[in-house]
């Protein structure tokens, strides 16, 4: 027997508390932290506030620390979680929109491309279960050539 694939709207739920954060940074460092997704407004049940607290550390040991905030929502009828950003610069723009539905080699994949300048941010959201999901963004273009991989643990 099989398990049935989750939908959007139970990773959206199940993404909901506080998740530990390792992030390779290929020559860049490491990111560590602690993430929160938060329902913040009661009359908006569908967005949770995504907001990632930790430290960089380069190769060389200097240690940096930093923040990173994003609005997931749900499109129930898209069957996709929306990213948001809520940086000043690009506020309430879409960074990608994720619609599950790839295997995976460990689990459930939504891609989604996202242009930056001349850059482009190859998202991948690897949905291994409750507890546990990772990212990897390729980043390809004439300023940036790196991937990052977070795997997200949950509390």
């Amino acid at each position: 027997m099989t398990t049935p694939m989750p939908k959007a709207s139970d990773i959206f739920a199940a993404l909901a508390g506080q998740w530990s954060l390792m992030r390779d940074l290929g020559e860049v460092g490491q990111f560590v932290g602690d993430v929160t997704f938060q329902a913040l407004d009661p009359d908006k049940p569908n967005v949770l506030r995504y907001r990632e607290e930790g430290f960089l550390t380069r190769p060389d040991g200097q240690r940096f620390d930093g923040y990173r905030e994003y609005d997931f929502v749900l499109h129930e009828d898209l069957g996709a979680i929306e990213l948001l950003f809520r940086d000043p610069l690009s506020f309430g723009n879409r960074y990608v929109l994720l619609q599950f539905g790839e295997d995976a080699t460990d689990g459930l994949c939504a891609r989604d491309i996202h242009p930056c300048g001349d850059d482009f941010y190859h998202h991948c959201m690897i949905w291994n279960g409750p507890g546990h999901f990772e990212t990897k963004i390729n980043i390809t273009g004439p300023k940036k050539d790196y991937l990052l991989h977070s795997v997200y643990l949950g509390h």
